[in-house]
């Protein structure tokens, strides 16, 4: 379980936590910690494999804007295929985190119990990617002060 400040703020309907005095939602800051050697990865916000976003930018004030960038091919090959084969429109969990050059993906849905927990897609889509040899995880968090 990870444990982050509130920022006591929202984007988008998600809380924004603290960490190193920038305001993140609780992927980003989880994203980060995921990584090990070699690895990158991106959130996945939006339906569409080929890109995921790896910050968020304060542009003034409130406002945030979000840097994108490309998946590997390999990623958004196997997120399609996931899609495709569990015959899904959305559930991709949050995180795809990949490792080059040995080309292995894993996936990580972030989860604050106290008020989410994964959808039934999100439960299809990560036995999908299981049953081709992707490993899943479900990563907690939750404000300190809970």
């Amino acid at each position: 379980m990870h444990r982050f400040q509130p920022a006591n703020q929202e984007w988008w309907n998600k809380p924004l936590v603290l960490v190193d005095g920038r305001r993140l939602p609780a992927e980003l800051a989880i994203l980060n910690l995921e990584f090990g050697d070699g690895e990158g990865g991106v959130w996945m916000n939006s339906r569409k494999p080929e890109s995921g976003v790896v910050d968020l930018v304060l542009v003034q004030a409130d406002q945030f804007k979000t840097s994108r960038v490309r998946v590997p091919r390999f990623v958004s090959v196997l997120l399609r295929q996931v899609y495709e084969t569990s015959k899904l429109k959305k559930g991709c969990p949050d995180l795809v985190i990949w490792s080059l050059p040995n080309e292995r993906i894993r996936l990580v849905e972030v989860k604050c119990p106290h008020w989410d927990s994964p959808t039934l897609e999100q439960e299809i889509f990560m036995e999908t990617a299981e049953s081709l040899g992707v490993l899943t995880s479900i990563v907690e968090w939750e404000f300190k002060d809970k």
